[in-house]
C-alpha cells in the first residue's frame, strides 16, 4: 500500500488494501499530522477493500477527532467498502462524504464555528473557558400541566411529579432536574424523601411536567481551571459573573451543569444562576412555583438546582461532550438527590454551560394537535399522540365515537412542509388492550387481508395506557375521506347494503371464513362476556332492574308468565356446561365486529381496525356478534307500544329451528321500513353463517354467540333502557332455545 499525505489540507490518502499488514501505516500517517485543533479527511477512492484492522484505525482517529470538537471526514468510500461499513453499523456513525471536495467545502463553511478560548483570573484562580462556537441558545418554557418526554425536555430544571399518575393541576409536587435520561427529584413535601428516575429510553419516557426551564442539549460552552485546586459555590458564581461581563451576556439565563471529581464527596450538579434575567423571565411569563423558589432563595444561594451524589467520578477521559458524562448516573453510582448546597467545596470541576438568551414556549416547538372544542384531551393522550406522530408538524383530531374500552380518532395529518398525509385513525385505550390488538393484526389480519385492512403504523405506551396508529393500505390524495359502514347502513336502504356486505363478507374477508376448520369447541366458556369486558354483570342487572342471578324466573310486565332469568343461567348453567365441547368448524374472527370498526373510504375500499379479539373460534361468531346490532342494539323503540310490537316481531322470528330455517317475520308497528332493513340483515348474516359451517344447521353454537353480545346490553352506559329491558327478554328466548337443545 501507498499513503499520500497533503498536509496542507490535512488530507491521508492510501492507495490499495487496507488490511493488517498495511493499517499501522495509516495509523502512522494519521497520527504524523499536527494537532492543530483542525479536521481530518481520509481519502478512500482508491482503497478497494478493508479489514477489521482498518476499521479499528478509523474509529480511533474519529474518536479522537471528537474529543477536540474535530471532524474527522471519510471520502470517496468505494461500493465495497461501504457495505463492509454499513454491515458493521458504522455508516451513520463516521462523517462519510462523496469526495475530497465536498469535505473542504464542509470544513471551509464550518470554520466559523470553531470553538474559541478565553482565559481569566478571578479570586486567585485561573480558568479557562471553551466556546463551542455555538451561538446563545433559544430555551423552551413549559407553562402548562402536560406529559413532558425526556427528550423532549434536554437538560432542564423545573417542576413537576415523580409519578407517572399525577394528575393535571397536582403535579407540581417536586422540584426536578433533567440530564439525557436521568432526572432528579426534590419533593416540595418535606415529609416525602428525594429521588431520581433513570429511563432507558428517553424519547419514549416522560413524566408530569408543569413549569420548566429546558435548555437542549447542546451547551455553549465549557469552565474548568486550568491548575488544581478547590473553589466553593460563590467563587464560582463570581467567575460566571466576570464571564457574564466579559464573554457572556447579562441578557441571558445560565444553567450550569458542574461535574465535581472529589474522591471523598464526588458530584453532578445542575443548577441556574440566580440573576437577574431569571427572575425577570419567572416574573414576566407567571411561572409562581419557580418565582415562590427563587423568593425562598433570595440573598441564600447563588445557584438554584439539584445535585446527584455519586460513588465515583472519572473524568480521566472526558471530552468536550457533555453527553459523556451521563455515564455516571446510573442506578448504582447514584447515592443521594440533594439541594445545591453553597457551602460545598468543588474539587477541580469541569462546568458546562448553556446561555439561553431568549425562551420560548416550548408548545410551539411540538407537534401541534388541534381537537374538537369541548373535546378533553388528557396530556398523557397528547404525549402518545406526539411519540406515534413524529412525522407530522400539525394534526387535525375528530373523536369518532367512545367504545366501551377504547376511543377513536379521525386524524388529518400535515408533514413538516405542510402536506397533508394519508388520513389515520388514532385509538386510545388500556395497556393490555392496545398491546393486543397490535400483536393480532399482525398475526391474524395483514397475512389473509393484507391489501384490504388496516395498517398498525405504530403503538406506545405511558403507564397503562396504550395508543394505536392505523394506516390504511390504498388510501390516498388530500380529498380522501373514511366513514364508517354505520353511516351508510343509517343512509342507505337494503338494495345498496346487500351487495355492501356481500363484498365485505364474501371478497374481503374470504380467507377468514371461507376456509374453516373443524375442531373441538368450547361454546358456553368461549362465549362466557363475564371473562370478557362484563365481569360486573350480575351487580349492573341488580341495580338496573333489580334482578337477582340467583333467581331462576323473572315476572316481568311484558309477559303473563314468569320467563326465564337469562343472568341466572350465564351464573348458573354456563359455569356448569363451562367445559362441554363440540365438534364444530372454526375460523379466524374479527371478535368485536361492530360496524364502527369497518370503515370505507370514498371508493368504497373496505377496511377494517380494532384487532384486541381478533383470533381462531367457532366460525359463525361475527355474524351472531352483528345479529345482536341489527335485531337488539338498532330496534327502533321511542315507546312502550314500540317495544310491544317489537317483541311480537321478536317472538315470531326466534321460532325458527335451525340456522337454514326462514324465520316468521311479522311486524305491525309504525317503523316497518327499519324493521325490515334490520331483518334482512340478519338473515344474511345467518346466510353466511350457515355457509361459513359447511351448511351445518346447528344453531347452539350461533345463539351461544348471540348471547356473549345480548346478554351484557345491559352494561352500555349509552343504551337507553328500553333497548336494555329488550336485550334482557332476547337473552331470555336464546337461553331457553339453547336449554331445549341440550
Amino acid at each position: 500500500m501507498n499513503i499520500i499525505t497533503d498536509e496542507k489540507i490535512r488530507c491521508v490518502k492510501p492507495i490499495g488494501k487496507l488490511d493488517a499488514n498495511s493499517s499501522n501505516d495509516l495509523d502512522l500517517a494519521l497520527i504524523a499530522l499536527p494537532e492543530n485543533g483542525q479536521d481530518i479527511i481520509l481519502d478512500l477512492s482508491d482503497c478497494p477493500y478493508m479489514s477489521s484492522a482498518g476499521i479499528r484505525i478509523l474509529l480511533k482517529t474519529n474518536k479522537k477527532l471528537q474529543a477536540g470538537r474535530n471532524i474527522f471526514y471519510i471520502a470517496g468510500v468505494v461500493p465495497d467498502v461501504f457495505h463492509v461499513l454499513e454491515i458493521a453499523g458504522l455508516h451513520h456513525g463516521l462523517h462519510l462524504v462523496t469526495n475530497v471536495g465536498a469535505a473542504l467545502a464542509a470544513i471551509h463553511s464550518g470554520r466559523k464555528n470553531k470553538p474559541v478560548l478565553s482565559e481569566i483570573s478571578v479570586d486567585h484562580h485561573h480558568w479557562i473557558y471553551h466556546s463551542t462556537g455555538e451561538d446563545k441558545i433559544t430555551g423552551q418554557l413549559c407553562l402548562t400541566n402536560e406529559i413532558v418526554g425526556y427528550h423532549e425536555l434536554g437538560d432542564a430544571l423545573g417542576f413537576g411529579s415523580l409519578s407517572n399518575a399525577a394528575a393535571p393541576g397536582n403535579g407540581c409536587s417536586d422540584f426536578f432536574v433533567s440530564l439525557d435520561n436521568c432526572s432528579g427529584f426534590l419533593p416540595l413535601n418535606q415529609s416525602a424523601d428525594p429521588d431520581f428516575r433513570i429511563t432507558s429510553d428517553p424519547v419514549k419516557t416522560g413524566f408530569p411536567v408543569c413549569e420548566a426551564l429546558s435548555f437542549g442539549c447542546h451547551p455553549t460552552g465549557s469552565l474548568k481551571s486550568s491548575s488544581p485546586g478547590q473553589v466553593t459555590f460563590s467563587q464560582l458564581n463570581n467567575v460566571i459573573r466576570y464571564f457574564e461581563e466579559d464573554t457572556l451576556s447579562k441578557s441571558s439565563v445560565i444553567l450550569l451543569v458542574i461535574a465535581n471529581p472529589d474522591k471523598n464527596r464526588p458530584s453532578l450538579t445542575l443548577a441556574v444562576t440566580n440573576n437577574e434575567y431569571l427572575q425577570e423571565l419567572v416574573r414576566d411569563n407567571g411561572m409562581i412555583h419557580f418565582r415562590q423558589l427563587l423568593t425562598e432563595n433570595t440573598g441564600k444561594k447563588d445557584f438554584t438546582g439539584i445535585t446527584f451524589l455519586l460513588a465515583e467520578l472519572d473524568l480521566s477521559t472526558r471530552t468536550n461532550s457533555i453527553h459523556d458524562i451521563s455515564r455516571h448516573l446510573t442506578f448504582e453510582n447514584i447515592l443521594a438527590v440533594e439541594p445545591v448546597n453553597q457551602e460545598t467545596i468543588l474539587e477541580n470541576p469541569f462546568i458546562w454551560l448553556f446561555q439561553a438568551g431568549n425562551f420560548v414556549d416550548a408548545r410551539t416547538k411540538r407537534l401541534t394537535i388541534d381537537i374538537k372544542p369541548g373535546f378533553i384531551f388528557e396530556s398523557h393522550k397528547a404525549f402518545l399522540t406526539r411519540l406515534l406522530y413524529t412525522d407530522s408538524s400539525k394534526l387535525v383530531i375528530d373523536p369518532l365515537h367512545g367504545g366501551f374500552s377504547a376511543q377513536t380518532f379521525q386524524v388529518a395529518s400535515f408533514d413538516h412542509e405542510g402536506r397533508k398525509m394519508r388520513p389515520t385513525v388514532l385509538k386510545i385505550a388500556n395497556r393490555n388492550l392496545i398491546t393486543r390488538e397490535s400483536e393480532r393484526c399482525k398475526k391474524y389480519a395483514l397475512p389473509y387481508i393484507f391489501n384490504n385492512s388496516a395498517v398498525v403504523l405504530g403503538a406506545e405506551f405511558y403507564g397503562e395506557t396504550g395508543a394505536l396508529r392505523y394506516n390504511f393500505v390504498g388510501i390516498g390524495g388530500e380529498s380522501s375521506q373514511l366513514k364508517w359502514l354505520t353511516h351508510y347502513y343509517l343512509h342507505s336502504d337494503i338494495s345498496f347494503l346487500e351487495p355492501l356486505f356481500d363484498k365485505i363478507f364474501l371478497q374481503i374477508l374470504k380467507p377468514w371464513y371461507g376456509q374453516p376448520v373443524k375442531k373441538t369447541i368450547f361454546p358456553f366458556k368461549d362465549h362466557d362476556p363475564t371473562f370478557t369486558f362484563f365481569p360486573y354483570i350480575y351487580q349492573t342487572v341488580h341495580d338496573l332492574f333489580s334482578v337477582s342471578s340467583d333467581e331462576k324466573y323473572l315476572n316481568i310486565p311484558e309477559k303473563k308468565q314468569p320467563i326465564l332469568n337469562p343472568y341466572w343461567f350465564l351464573k348458573h348453567e354456563f359455569s356448569r356446561r363451562r367445559e362441554r365441547g363440540m365438534e364444530y368448524f372454526t375460523g379466524i374472527c374479527h371478535g368485536d365486529l361492530n360496524m364502527q370498526n369497518i370503515l370505507l373510504d370514498e371508493n368504497m375500499n373496505v377496511y377494517l381496525i380494532d384487532f384486541s379479539e381478533t383470533q381462531p373460534r367457532s366460525i359463525i361468531s361475527d355474524f351472531a356478534r352483528l345479529e345482536a346490532i341489527f335485531l337488539v342494539d338498532n330496534a327502533p323503540l321511542e315507546n312502550d307500544s314500540d317495544l310491544a310490537d317489537y317483541l311480537r316481531f321478536i317472538h315470531g322470528f326466534y321460532q325458527a329451528g335451525t340456522l337454514k330455517d326462514i324465520p316468521e317475520i311479522n311486524y305491525t308497528g309504525k317503523h316497518s321500513g327499519k324493521v325490515m332493513k334490520n331483518a334482512a340483515l340478519t338473515l344474511k348474516m345467518r346466510k353466511y353463517a350457515y355457509d361459513s359451517a359447511r351448511e351445518n344447521p346447528d344453531p347452539i353454537p350461533y345463539y351461544l354467540a348471540l348471547l356473549e353480545w345480548v346478554l351484557p346490553i345491559v352494561c352500555y352506559s349509552s343504551m337507553p333502557v328500553a333497548h336494555k329491558r329488550l336485550a334482557m327478554i332476547v337473552s331470555s328466548i336464546l337461553c331457553e332455545k339453547v336449554m331445549d337443545f341440550t
